[in-house]
């Protein structure tokens, strides 16, 4: 097969294929879904096939880096993407319901991996940037903390906030493909590649967070 990533294997060079692919389609879906009225219609449809895109581009990712390049910001990046789009269906499922069992997991399990991940990092030896990796893996703590306490705290809140727990979880994962996307490709840049796409990110997330109930509430109004 043609030479697209010069220096991989011809597998290698197919997972990437895979992996640029539905990541550039995840990134487009992503957008139609943020620009788009928060309503049923384009956002949702928009909305499940961007999941089903991110999926495989998790997937391919988790491959690559575990069978043929392991680089630890890309790693971080793929772990804190799982568990955000993950996290931010579910919200939307659950719609301001205790979680269930499968939440109560996951969130577990997003608290535990970042103390794996650095015992893991120390046994590897591989270089890593500390300063990003670490805000990576605190945003995970905290934000699976946070779901782990869903489980005591008022059904009032819950039921008050989980628009804005979708909007910030689903708004997280797509700034986590755009920083993997930008820091691979301006990796001469690194860390500011990512750092930046993080930034703006945070931003819009806070917009969406203050004005998104609102619209929500009054995009399902206009279309009763």
């Amino acid at each position: 097969m043609p030479h697209f990533f010069p220096g991989h294997t011809p597998l290698h060079q197919v997972n990437l294929a895979i992996h640029v692919l539905f990541g550039t389609i995840a990134l487009a879906l992503g957008l139609v879904a943020i620009v788009s009225p928060k309503r049923r219609g384009l956002h949702t449809r928009a909305g499940m096939l961007f999941l089903y895109a991110y999926l495989v581009v998790v997937t391919t990712a988790s491959i690559g880096l575990a069978v043929f390049n392991f680089r630890s910001f890309l790693a971080v990046v793929t772990i804190l993407s799982i568990y955000d789009v993950f996290s931010g269906y579910r919200a939307l499922s659950l719609r301001g319901r205790r979680p269930q069992l499968v939440d109560q997991i996951f969130s577990v399990a997003g608290m535990m991996t970042p103390w794996i991940f650095l015992a893991i990092m120390r046994r590897l030896q591989q270089p890593w940037a500390p300063a990003l990796t670490w805000s990576i893996l605190g945003g995970l703590f905290a934000v699976s903390s946070y779901d782990l306490l869903r489980n005591v705290l008022p059904l009032s809140w819950l039921r008050r906030t989980w628009v804005q727990e979708h909007l910030y979880k689903m708004m997280s994962a797509y700034i986590a493909i755009t920083s993997a996307f930008a820091g691979t490709v301006f990796a001469a840049y690194m860390p500011w590649a990512a750092i930046l796409p993080s930034v703006v990110g945070t931003m819009v997330s806070v917009g969406f967070l203050i004005a998104g109930p609102r619209a929500w509430k009054g995009n399902r109004r206009s279309t009763a």
